[in-house]
């Protein structure tokens, strides 16, 4: 069957990321239906999104439809369950989101620089060693974190008394009497996940619980949370800080 649609780079990117969310189930169905489904695994029941199609549609067809229901899906998955490898990220250092190289340069000593461009750290400790990276990790997030939040709380005129960060088992943050707690691990997500997690505490300002007035409320002064969360549940490694080479 012939393409019928095309794609931009941009488009095609968001394609990919859909595909990491959807398990595509092909049979004799007369047309497209996004489901969310149960499963076992060691007796715990996770959910996963279905997207059931019919066998006379290519992948093409397939593709434009994830593209066009995106938003739909972004919330279906919500809370779904997504296996993760523990893997070694190989002398890299992950950070808000992207993985750096890291560079030993004993002559800055104690400091550090961090090169976005080329994706380089250079510091006068080895990184790469787990006491040395959490100490990094803990300085970045201790003033990352609550600049991000105070940020985003006056883009939406309101008002935060405090905000604390620390590390976390069961949360990624919590909101009381007006301050923001929020896990220090979030420093290995990019901006756009932290952004979600923190609008996600400010709308608790406004509903103090979790019912579909809080989710509406949530929408409004971030459109793009679900998505945005997303990275938390498909990438986010189970161990802090992430394996290196050390």
């Amino acid at each position: 069957m012939a393409k019928i649609y095309s794609f931009t780079e941009e488009e095609k990117e968001i394609i990919n990321f859909l595909k990491n969310i959807v398990t595509v189930k092909y049979g004799s169905y007369k047309n497209f239906k996004l489901k969310k489904e149960k499963y076992i695994i060691q007796k715990r029941i996770y959910k996963t999104v279905v997207l059931y199609a019919s066998l006379s549609f290519n992948e093409n067809t397939v593709d434009a439809y994830l593209l066009k229901n995106q938003d739909i899906i972004y919330k279906l998955a919500y809370h779904c369950f997504y296996p993760k490898k523990a893997e070694m990220l190989h002398n890299k250092i992950l950070y808000l989101g992207r993985l750096y190289d890291f560079k030993l340069k004993p002559e800055i000593h104690n400091t550090y620089k961090i090169d976005e461009t080329n994706l380089i750290i250079y510091a006068g400790r080895n990184f790469l060693n787990k006491d040395n990276l959490i100490k990094f990790y803990h300085q970045q997030a201790s003033y990352i974190l609550p600049a991000r939040a105070y940020m985003c709380a006056e883009k939406i005129k309101l008002e935060v008394k405090a905000v604390k960060t620390g590390v976390f088992k069961s949360c990624w943050g919590s909101c009381g009497a007006g301050i923001i707690k929020l896990n220090e691990r979030l420093i290995l997500s990019p901006l756009t996940t932290i952004d979600s997690i923190i609008y996600h505490e400010l709308a608790h300002i406004l509903v103090p619980n979790h019912s579909k007035d809080f989710y509406t409320t949530l929408e409004k002064i971030y459109p793009a949370y679900y998505k945005d969360y997303l990275w938390l549940t498909l990438f986010m490694p189970q161990e802090y800080p992430p394996k290196t080479a050390e």
